[in-house]
């Protein structure tokens, strides 16, 4: 994916996700574990050894290491490519948070602070 169509900056970092595809009747699928490739405030790329089709929806839960519980989010899937050692996933967030409408300004924040930490 061209780095020019980016609406927010990515972080390249591995963090442990579940996901669950979310299927149109309101009920979920099986939980499946995966890591991030990256993450923004948009949306975020994963490896899982499971193909999922451009638009399936999923429920997202995040472990990242500056929040004390898990990130949840509600995202749709961009692109499903091979890569690995099965599928690069990339997503874009529907909703993301807690409850509460600061989390995903919390995300934003978390990306740039540590990418400008890593550049000094």
């Amino acid at each position: 994916m061209s780095s020019d169509k980016r609406r927010f900056p990515r972080l390249k970092t591995s963090c442990s996700i579940r996901y669950r595809v979310v299927e149109s009747g309101g009920g979920s699928g099986a939980q499946t574990e995966a890591q991030t490739v990256n993450i923004s405030r948009g949306g975020a790329c994963f490896s899982s050894g499971t193909r999922l089709e451009a638009g399936t929806m999923l429920a997202i839960e995040m472990d990242l290491a500056e929040f004390e519980s898990p990130v949840v989010a509600l995202g749709r899937v961009a692109w499903c490519e091979p890569g690995g050692s099965g599928y690069e996933i990339g997503t874009e967030f529907w909703w993301i948070g807690w409850g509460d409408d600061g989390a995903e300004r919390s995300i934003g924040d978390y990306v740039q602070r540590t990418m400008e930490s890593e550049s000094d």
